[in-house]
């Protein structure tokens, strides 16, 4: 089989279980249904399927309504949803994106979350809405921190993702023993609660909780609904087949009662957010998701100018009683899921979409757009 289209796109993942042991299998057999429409050729492969010398790559194609192995040369335009974890995951990414240096990357991602703070903080307008956050540096920083604040601290890891090995610690009152109270989510994304008699129990668990790791606190903030859930709400900005940013949609992340985060992988799910702003605050609800579409609008530029090209962001912001809003994560591999569970089908249908649509356009106005490239033979296993 031998096809031609304007551009051949490489979608560059992890492993997941199942048949192909590729993650996001949903997300990806979406963008190679749709391919044929923006005349795109797409295939998905893992890091060690990058050949050493970068010129072609082993993996998987759709074709016919099923996934079988495929080989091609290097593509047009790589988009890179790897999640690495593990450092042997990070060095394996790495050697192949050098490996397929000479494919258009669809975008450069961002660095991790104290870097991202350091950018968007000279921004008036976006300091606004940035929780206080700090370095994580040692335990005695972290009990001053700890008593100057009523309901604690939140630290998360530097590069993490998903809320694994969140924590959120806060002093007990002198009437409850004086010690720390220890609520978070392990490597694994299971939840713990430890409660530690003395300050300096609970210090010295949190200093082998994090290890070496590099963490950023930031002060506990009171992000619960009527109902005492915890929830944000996601932004999901994308570029168009035009190359201009759009806000695809947006949704209410509801975690369980109790629950430290709101992240669908933590257990919540996802709620429309005009019906539940409105419930929550009123009159005012439909004011504040004008407010968040604003900022959503106003951030990309910014970390984009820093950081090189983006091609998509997923936004978190945090709401408190009163209606202030909080950036509270930036993330340029955001998971789309969201929109099945509200039910929202165009923001859905677009979340898939805009990716090939930015493709086009990447083709379009660069060198690659020039062009045609051709699939080497397919190899097929297992018929």
């Amino acid at each position: 089989m031998t096809e031609t289209a304007m551009g051949f796109l490489g979608i560059m993942t992890g492993r997941g279980h199942g048949n192909p042991p590729i993650a996001e299998r949903e997300f990806c057999s979406q963008l190679c249904r749709a391919a044929p429409l923006y005349n795109l050729q797409v295939i998905v492969f893992h890091p060690d399927g990058v050949a050493s010398d970068g010129q072609t790559v082993s993996g998987y194609a759709w074709e016919n309504g099923k996934w079988k192995p495929a080989r091609a040369s290097a593509p047009d335009v790589l988009y890179n949803r790897c999640l690495t974890t593990s450092p042997q995951e990070k060095r394996a990414a790495s050697s192949a994106l050098a490996a397929l240096s000479r494919s258009l990357p669809w975008s450069r991602g961002l660095p991790d979350k104290w870097r991202v703070y350091e950018i968007l903080r000279r921004s008036r307008h976006a300091a606004e809405i940035l929780p206080e956050t700090r370095l994580y540096k040692n335990t005695w920083e972290l009990g001053t921190m700890l008593a100057e604040r009523e309901h604690g601290v939140f630290l998360k890891p530097r590069a993490g993702s998903h809320g694994k090995r969140t924590l959120h610690a806060v002093r007990l009152p002198r009437s409850q023993g004086g010690g720390i109270n220890l609520h978070g989510r392990d490597g694994a994304n299971h939840p713990f609660h430890h409660v530690f008699g003395t300050v300096d129990e609970g210090l010295d668990w949190v200093r082998g909780f994090i290890g070496l790791r590099r963490y950023i606190i930031q002060p506990y903030l009171q992000l619960t609904d009527s109902c005492g859930q915890p929830f944000d709400v996601r932004v999901l900005m994308q570029k168009n087949g035009r190359g201009v940013w759009t806000l695809t949609g947006m949704a209410v992340r509801l975690g369980s009662r109790g629950s430290l985060t709101s992240n669908l992988h933590g257990g919540g799910t996802a709620v429309a957010p005009l019906p539940f702003l409105l419930a929550e605050y009123g009159e005012s609800g439909g004011e504040l998701l004008q407010e968040l579409a604003g900022a959503a609008a106003y951030l990309p530029p910014l970390l984009e100018e820093a950081c090189g090209r983006l091609g998509e962001l997923g936004l978190d912001f945090g709401l408190d009683a009163a209606g202030r809003i909080f950036l509270l994560e930036a993330n340029s591999k955001p998971g789309r899921t969201v929109f099945r569970l509200t039910g929202d089908r165009r923001a859905a249908r677009l979340a898939a979409e805009n990716p090939l649509r930015y493709t086009r356009h990447l083709l379009l106005t660069s060198a690659a757009g020039s062009n045609v490239r051709r699939w080497t033979a397919p190899l097929y296993r297992g018929e």
